[in-house]
């Protein structure tokens, strides 16, 4: 190795070190008795329950901020309450669920609670929705909806009185490919992540801002909005966690103090100054938060 080689890596690992922002604070670990479970997204709400998608058994499980199960929505079937395949989960504004029911072609609502209260579009609208793969909401009420079968986004207000679709072919460089998730910061800008390691971004009226690439090829397993940054979950032999700072303009690895070790973490998710990660077997690692830089 040679002297700008030795050097180059000496100026990425402190780096690293000053952008490390977490701390591994506990770990939450659910009994699910003899229930073979296999957990594939997570998301949190204000009140700390925390909502997991189960894929085996295509249902919804809510656990209080210890793991405790306090109840669990869904089953495999098509009606009100079941699911064909979820494949993603977020809160709207906080207080309801919204779920992606991949084949049963709709975004499924609940209230905090798990009680069913709607399903987008309304079958009496002329509104057509394909394969969802992922969701996000901003505060306005706005659903955003990535669809599979167009490769493209889809805003619907909560009235269903209007859509927008936008991310198709005519958009060009800007066109989607692949895409894999679909999430919104705190500002209101909507980040689409594709399978090839590039993340789009649009404002909600579906006008292009910026185009991203992570600098590693590996499979992406899940993607967090953290205010301005970006937080990705992949996976390259072993978990790894990336985060792109606005600030820096730049990608690099994100450290965690005292983090435990897992080869089986499946989905993250930001909140309140909080880093949650989920592994496939239901545990749950909560980091802080340790500074703003």
């Amino acid at each position: 190795m040679d002297i700008m080689s030795k050097i180059y890596g000496l100026i990425l690992l402190l780096s690293l070190s000053a952008f490390g922002q977490f701390h591994f604070d506990h770990e939450i670990a659910p009994s699910f008795g003899e229930r073979m479970v296999r957990f594939s997204s997570l998301t949190v709400s204000q009140f700390g329950d925390f909502y997991l998608i189960e894929s085996k058994g295509h249902e919804i499980y809510r656990l209080n901020p210890t793991g405790q199960i306090l109840n669990i929505s869904g089953g495999f079937g098509w009606e009100e309450e079941r699911f064909d395949t979820p494949l993603d989960i977020t809160m709207a504004s906080g207080l309801d669920l919204l779920v992606a029911d991949y084949n049963n072609h709709r975004i499924v609502r609940f209230d905090r609670e798990l009680n069913y209260l709607t399903s987008y579009p309304d079958p009496n609208s002329d509104i057509e929705l394909s394969f969802p793969r992922s969701v996000a909401m901003t505060n306005l009420g706005e659903i955003f909806i990535l669809s599979d079968e167009n490769a493209e986004i889809i805003r619907l207000s909560v009235s269903q009185n209007s859509v927008l679709k936008f991310g198709g072919i005519e958009y060009g460089a800007y066109a989607l490919t692949n895409p894999l998730l679909i999430r919104i910061n705190q500002s209101g800008i909507i980040h689409v992540i594709e399978e090839n390691g590039r993340i789009l971004q649009f404002d909600r009226f579906g006008t292009p801002i910026k185009r991203l690439r992570v600098p590693i090829e590996a499979e992406i397993r899940d993607m967090a909005v953290a205010g301005d940054d970006i937080i990705l979950l992949v996976f390259k032999k072993e978990p790894i966690l990336m985060q792109y700072s606005a600030k820096k303009q730049t990608w690099l690895r994100l450290q965690i103090e005292d983090l435990p070790e897992s080869n089986s973490w499946v989905s993250i998710k930001y909140r309140n100054d909080n880093l949650f990660l989920l592994t496939s077997g239901g545990r749950i690692f909560v980091c802080n938060r340790m500074n703003n830089k």
